[in-house]
């Protein structure tokens, strides 16, 4: 027997228990039903004929009106209920254009029961879709991962070269993009509307609906939803649901290094962390590794939701590009649902000290500076002291960063060396003083002005943002560095007694450890002079510090390439005499708060990029080349895979985006040793199982439980009509319609 050309679902099942609600008109009709007695009387027989006439004109009235309730109940609670109507006759005679969009992030290689996992189940389901193919249909596929996009670049109707391509699809370590996802499939969509206007355009999800990717998509007024809603006046939307993995995941979420400058000098505090997604508490064996060697292990307890702290501490003895590991090793880590977040990288340059170049402006003026540094000579820090006259002749890429202290200019060709230096990833401070020219200053390396500087106000604040302690947004995380060494524009030194600083409450990296430290000296620092710094709106990520009493900056931090760069508008030695009143320009040299001040500049400024914050999966990796460095840059990628060659632009900058896997990159010159190593991660929101439940999808987005199998597929490809605003109109209709004949009925009933 043949299958039936048309079949009914509902999306709501539970609700057709509303249709009992359609019997209430009858039983209402049937409780207000008159009796009567009959009572013989002559004279009612000359009416009798009359009456029934009339009656049988009631009687109908009554049935209509019933009907019309009846039927307005149960409209509604089938258009509640959300019937699908599945024609075979249907979608055989319209051609369609159907677009896959595949799933292929990171969590779709988890692993169920069987030990297949979900992005395998959705690729046969796809490939199901491109065999099902009619003549006139065609076929698109968009990948949603770190290689989003799509592969077919344009419909194509054969079937065997669209399965080709699912097939070729290979999973990705990175973060599902529905938003690009979405862009996509309206540019498709619109593409070949624009080629067949009566076309039918159908676009399936094969996805697991993680929450971490769609959750937007549920929220009413977000982009994604309203790309959504966009995409669903021209298309026919569906989800086939595949996020039905079991099991509990373990991941490692999180590797730092506590010190930002790890040096040979002293061990080196590694912090990691685990969490547990769903299960039981699990004991699990962690190991940490350095270049790829178990160097220490430890057990752990994970309890289900609960992040768990993993910290070591180990001792290095050879410098350079190193890597760190943590990664769960045991057998309920071999058994994990999702095998490749159990481990974690972080790149480290060890140096056997931190040097600093302390450059002094006049005798003398980095003697406080390099004591601060190294009071004991056996410390981090390696302070090296020499004149501004020797600065043209040193090689600024042996120091993790340079001091200036109270000199009185550099030449533009100084500039220069120092601005190459900062963009390539190295600090630079500015410590002022009596010898200062801020002309030259504001010359040289400051941002162009159309009028020079006249000083601020006392009571004017700096034009930036000040420093928080909440998580920097979007749009201040993508703020461009600057080009300028001088975050600003100096005036001419006032005199203005400062005898108590604010430090905005202790939120900038510098302050921070002075935090319920109040006897540390830091809030009543006496500051008699300083040059005025009015902070230029296009500098690049400036942020205040210190302040002194009047609103005026004290120490102000920006951002210039990779690198980054402070100025003190005081000085930092005692040999910077006020004129008029032969006293020096501040007592911070001798201050407490002086070495963990300097300290804090050096760990802010030479902050260790694999140490901070890290990048994950498709973040590109850049750098800058040195100056009278030849040739391309050389990439290793993990795994010991043969480096790959980039090479540099004009001013020696140069990028690297094949990012597709987790690890250590290490990169130099070619031909050379590596000189420097940055890691790549696996975003950890990927690593939490958690889907969105599909009552939060769009009404538009017509869900359905894959099977794994070629008839779920078939099934997506039919895609269902839905009818429940059609059964809305008529219900309305009959809404309308039925005071409208009970008004009827009664005028002529009566």
């Amino acid at each position: 027997m043949p299958p039936l050309p048309i079949a009914l679902g509902f999306a709501n099942l539970a609700m057709l228990g509303w249709l009992g609600a359609a019997a209430a008109p009858i039983l209402i009709h049937l409780w207000m039903r008159q009796t009567h007695r009959e009572t013989a009387w002559a004279a009612v027989r000359f009416l009798r004929a009359a009456l029934e006439k009339q009656a049988r004109r009631l009687r109908l009235q009554h049935w209509l009106l019933l009907a019309v309730r009846t039927m307005l109940l149960a409209l509604v609670a089938l258009a509640a209920a959300k019937p699908l109507l599945d024609s075979g006759l249907l979608s055989g005679g319209a051609p369609a254009h159907r677009v896959v969009v595949l799933d292929a992030s990171l969590s779709m290689s988890a692993l169920d029961a069987e030990g297949e996992s979900a992005l395998e189940k959705a690729k046969r389901a796809a490939q199901a879709i491109a065999e099902n193919t009619r003549a006139g249909d065609s076929v698109s596929l968009i990948v949603m991962g770190a290689d989003a996009g799509a592969p077919l670049g344009r419909p194509i109707s054969d079937a065997s070269a669209a399965s080709r391509a699912i097939d070729a699809v290979a999973p990705s370590l990175g973060v599902a993009d529905l938003a690009t996802a979405l862009a996509t499939a309206q540019r498709l969509v619109d593409d070949d509307l624009a080629a067949n206007a009566s076309r039918r355009q159908q676009v399936a999800f094969l996805t697991d609906l993680g929450a971490n990717t769609w959750s937007a998509a549920g929220e009413t007024g977000t982009p994604p939803s309203e790309a959504v809603e966009r995409l669903a006046d021209l298309a026919e939307l569906s989800v086939l649901d595949f996020g039905d993995a079991v099991g509990a995941n373990a991941a490692i979420t999180s590797l730092a290094l506590a010190d930002g400058l790890p040096t040979l000098a002293a061990p080196v505090e590694v912090r990691g962390e685990a969490m547990l997604f769903g299960g039981a508490p699990a004991e699990h064996a962690v190991e940490l590794l350095v270049d790829d060697a178990v160097v220490a292990e430890r057990r752990v307890t994970l309890t289900p939701g609960q992040p768990t702290p993993i910290d070591f501490v180990h001792k290095f003895e050879r410098g350079g590009p190193r890597s760190i590991r943590l990664r769960l090793a045991d057998r309920a880590a071999e058994a994990d649902r999702l095998p490749a977040d159990n481990e974690r990288f972080a790149a480290v340059t060890l140096r056997p000290r931190v040097r600093v170049l302390c450059v002094a402006g006049s005798p003398g003026a980095a003697v406080y500076l390099a004591d601060a540094l190294d009071p004991t000579g056996e410390g981090v820090f390696e302070p090296v002291v020499v004149s501004d006259a020797d600065l043209p002749s040193i090689d600024l890429s042996d120091f993790a960063c340079v001091f200036l202290s109270n000199v009185r200019e550099l030449s533009t060709r100084e500039a220069e060396r120092l601005r190459d230096y900062a963009a390539r990833g190295g600090g630079v401070a500015f410590f002022l003083g009596d010898r200062v020219s801020p002309l030259r200053y504001n010359e040289v390396l400051a941002p162009p002005q159309d009028e020079p500087p006249g000083g601020i106000s006392a009571t004017a604040r700096p034009p930036v943002r000040l420093v928080s302690n909440e998580e920097p947004t979007d749009a201040e995380a993508e703020e461009p560095a600057g080009e300028w060494l001088l975050p600003g524009w100096l005036s001419p030194s006032v005199a203005a007694p400062s005898y108590r600083v604010d430090p905005f409450e202790y939120s900038h990296p510098i302050t921070r450890p002075f935090r319920g430290q109040q006897r540390a000296g830091l809030l009543d620092t006496p500051v008699m002079r300083h040059l005025p710094l009015q902070v230029a709106p296009q500098a690049g990520g400036v942020e205040v510090a210190l302040a002194l009493e009047n609103g005026d900056p004290l120490l102000v931090t920006g951002r210039v390439g990779r690198g980054r760069v402070a100025v003190l508008t005081t000085a930092a030695t005692l040999a910077s005499i006020d004129a008029t009143t032969g006293q020096p320009w501040t007592a911070l040299p001798a201050w407490p708060s002086f070495l963990p001040i300097v300290r804090g500049v050096v760990r802010h400024l030479a902050h260790e990029e694999g140490a901070g914050g890290e990048r994950l999966i498709g973040d590109p990796i850049e750098g800058r080349a040195a100056p009278d460095a030849l040739g391309d840059i050389a990439i290793a990628p993990p795994g010991g895979e043969e480096p790959l060659r980039v090479a540099p632009d004009g001013r020696g900058a140069w990028v690297y985006r094949a990012t597709k896997r987790a690890g250590v990159y290490r990169y130099g010159p070619a031909g050379e040793p590596a000189i420097g190593a940055t890691a790549i991660n696996l975003d950890p929101s990927e690593s939490d199982p958690a889907s969105l439940s599909a009552e939060r999808l769009p009404e538009s987005i017509t869900w359905r439980r894959a099977a794994g199998d070629a008839a779920s597929a078939t099934d997506t490809t039919a895609q269902p009509t839905p009818i429940h605003r059609w059964l809305l109109y008529g219900a309305l209709a009959l809404a309308l319609i039925e005071p409208a004949m009970a008004c009827r009925f009664g005028r002529s009933g009566g």
